[in-house]
């Protein structure tokens, strides 16, 4: 299954190139799998003093990834298999949103309560 993966910027000097990606991964891969792979690929730029907090969405949010974290967080069951989150007639596309330095714990608090986290 193709996915597509994108990032919102840190800063104007990100922007200089395009951060959308398509991987292929089998449908049955769960989230947390997807996560890891692409951590591990060093899919988000991580911020000086270490404290970067993404949201990853999927038509609602399924993660937050913290930098100083050892691993991220789901508000969703992380076994989902990947393939449950494309949307009708396509592909699943996945956007991890940068939510500057908040404190991660709180915006994963929100998320998990259905509230938007203060940016």
């Amino acid at each position: 299954m193709m996915i597509n993966v994108d990032r919102t910027s840190v800063a104007m000097g990100d922007d200089v190139l395009p951060h959308a990606q398509t991987i292929e991964l089998p449908p049955e891969t769960s989230l947390a799998h997807v996560v890891a792979h692409l951590l591990e690929r060093h899919f988000l730029a991580t911020i000086a003093g270490g404290k970067a907090t993404w949201i990853l969405v999927a038509g609602g949010p399924l993660a937050v990834v913290a930098q100083q974290w050892d691993e991220p967080r789901f508000p969703v069951d992380p076994s989902r298999p990947i393939g449950s989150f494309a949307a009708e007639g396509a592909g699943v596309s996945l956007m991890f949103r940068y939510w500057k330095q908040n404190d991660p714990d709180r915006v994963f608090e929100d998320l998990a309560a259905g509230r938007e986290p203060e940016r």
